[in-house]
């Protein structure tokens, strides 16, 4: 097991937070309002339209590496959603949360996958390829809006 300095696992916390606050403007910007859990949850905030309430986990999006000098289009991305703890990883299901949002913190791009695409995964990778898994997902609300359009009010 890797042990982490204090400032590398400092540094880690500032850009979550930084990440989330991303999401959280990203979803505000889209009509929601945004609730952050007062105790430790498995999703980062609550994103609330009604009749919708949409528990939202926030993770890095990076880049696969060899990408860096290609077409925008042809870049290849990654979310690894799970969390790490005592060295063991835990993926995220659909009781955990109903989406999962990368956010690129140098870049701003940004992807909202639902958690049926990649629950149980340690690693889902995205492009903006016309032929690509997850194209629709990168840089897109499709799937915050297919989740309320799923839904009925009450």
């Amino acid at each position: 097991m890797e042990v982490v300095k204090k400032a590398e696992y400092q540094e880690s916390g500032k850009y979550g937070a930084l990440r989330e606050l991303s999401a959280v403007k990203i979803f505000i910007e889209q009509g929601f309002i945004v609730s952050i859990p007062s105790m430790s949850a498995r999703y980062d905030f609550i994103a609330e339209k009604y009749p919708a309430l949409i528990r939202v986990q926030v993770k890095n999006l990076t880049l696969k590496k060899g990408n860096l000098g290609e077409q925008s289009s042809h870049k290849t991305w990654c979310i690894r959603p799970y969390s790490s703890s005592y060295g063991k990883k835990r993926t995220y299901v659909i009781q955990d949360c109903d989406m999962v949002v990368g956010i690129h913190l140098d870049t701003g791009t940004f992807a909202i996958v639902p958690i049926s695409e990649i629950a149980g995964k340690t690693e889902y990778r995205l492009s903006a390829h016309k032929d690509s898994k997850g194209r629709e997902y990168l840089s897109s609300y499709k799937a915050v809006k297919d989740f309320v359009a799923q839904l009925e009010p009450l």
